[in-house]
């Protein structure tokens, strides 16, 4: 019986240990930065940032942890870069297709129903010139992991979030699990980009997805996603009669505590 209590104790007192460490494991905001917890949006010129769990909503028993999983770190005078995020999940992937938690963005435009302080036109697909941007991450995460995502969506509507055609992202950093599911997803092709990066295209439903073929990081550098979409029009994926009204970068918590910094983003389209 006092093993029992002493194995009683032993245990109790490392779930607090590690409920602690989660609990500090959130964000530490500096004197220039505040506070977004999940589900509230932050806009300040064409710039948009918002933390969605939808993938912890969706399961009964982590539901209520949702709203305090993610949170973001905003650095005011410089959003949106210098932008940090922390989540805090099980140590395992969810149970959704690509098995995600949620994702916490940064947007640029109305990238998914979030009108930025100042409008963004939206622009027809056969229209675009210029779908373009330069970016700088960084992520720490030896307790976790995730999908670092940029993305989009195509529309029927611009001012109707719901007419989404097709959701077009490119994971720059592609965790093991996320692997695994682009690969038994429907080839679409290889998309070899301006600078000579080759990219494995899929299709699973309504989302396409494009992942270095390699599985290399794209940490930083640029990208320009005007030809992607050219190749997809010439695939027969995209018409050119659909919308584009804006796009975003962040992250894809899969399992774990995890922290991805966005120190530089710089995204233009027209």
């Amino acid at each position: 019986m006092t093993r029992l209590r002493l194995a009683l104790v032993a245990l109790a007192v490392l779930v607090l240990g590690f409920a602690g460490f989660v609990w500090r494991a959130g964000p530490a905001p500096t004197d220039e930065q505040i506070v977004l917890p999940a589900k509230s949006p932050y806009t300040r010129g064409r710039f948009f940032a918002f933390a969605q769990p939808w993938g912890g909503e969706e399961v009964a028993w982590t539901r209520p942890w949702a709203p305090r999983a993610d949170a973001m770190a905003i650095h005011i005078a410089d959003f949106p870069n210098k932008t940090a995020v922390n989540w805090r999940w099980p140590p395992y992937m969810a149970s959704n297709g690509p098995g995600v938690w949620g994702y916490d963005q940064v947007g640029y435009g109305n990238y998914d129903g979030g009108e930025p302080e100042v409008h963004v036109p939206p622009k027809r697909v056969r229209d675009l010139t210029v779908l373009h941007q330069t970016f700088a991450w960084r992520l720490s995460h030896p307790l976790g992991d995730g999908n670092v995502l940029t993305e989009f969506y195509l529309r029927r509507n611009p001012k109707d979030v719901n007419s989404k055609t097709l959701e077009i992202g490119l994971v720059l950093h592609t965790p093991t699990t996320t692997r695994r599911w682009i690969d038994s997803s429907k080839a679409v092709g290889i998309w070899v980009d301006g600078q000579k990066r080759r990219w494995k295209v899929v299709l699973a439903g309504g989302f396409c997805m494009f992942m270095p073929e390699d599985g290399r990081d794209v940490p930083s550098g640029s990208l320009d996603m005007l030809p992607a979409l050219r190749w997809l029009q010439a695939k027969r994926l995209v018409r050119g009669d659909e919308w584009f009204t804006g796009l975003a970068i962040g992250v894809e918590p899969t399992r774990g505590v995890g922290r991805f910094y966005l120190d530089r983003w710089r995204p233009a389209f027209n």
